[in-house]
């Protein structure tokens, strides 16, 4: 993987960590707001911080070329998949499923895809032909 690619990566996976922040904001007023209602509120929550890490982490490890970036990438890419498939499952009928099912087809998942591809490419190594 070329230098140029490697720190755009680095930056698209920065980002994206940067912007689950909102997000984790907005989780966290509306986990507020049912307080004392049973729900998975919290656990969508840890799992969004879960993700901005993971993500801030490998665009960390992708800038500086690290040996570990690889492990980090497919660990994320799995957490990803984990979280679309989680939204799915629990998500209401109707506008709630449709929602998660919008989130895992154009966020959660291409992202997981690219991680896995960033896994693949960064293995320590003889490097595998495009």
């Amino acid at each position: 993987m070329s230098e140029r690619v490697r720190q755009r990566l680095a930056l698209l996976f920065g980002v994206c960590g940067v912007l689950l922040v909102p997000w984790i904001a907005v989780l966290i007023w509306q986990a507020h707001c049912t307080a004392g209602k049973r729900s998975f509120d919290s656990s969508w929550i840890v799992l969004d911080v879960l993700e901005a890490c993971c993500l801030l982490v490998v665009a960390f490890l992708l800038r500086r070329d690290h040996r570990v970036t690889s492990p980090a990438a497919a660990a994320t890419a799995a957490v990803l998949a984990m979280d679309a498939w989680f939204d799915g499952m629990s998500a209401a009928p109707r506008w709630a499923y449709a929602e998660s099912l919008a989130m895992a087809c154009f966020a959660e998942l291409p992202l997981a895809a690219l991680l896995a591809w960033v896994a693949w490419r960064t293995l320590p190594g003889p490097q595998p032909s495009p």
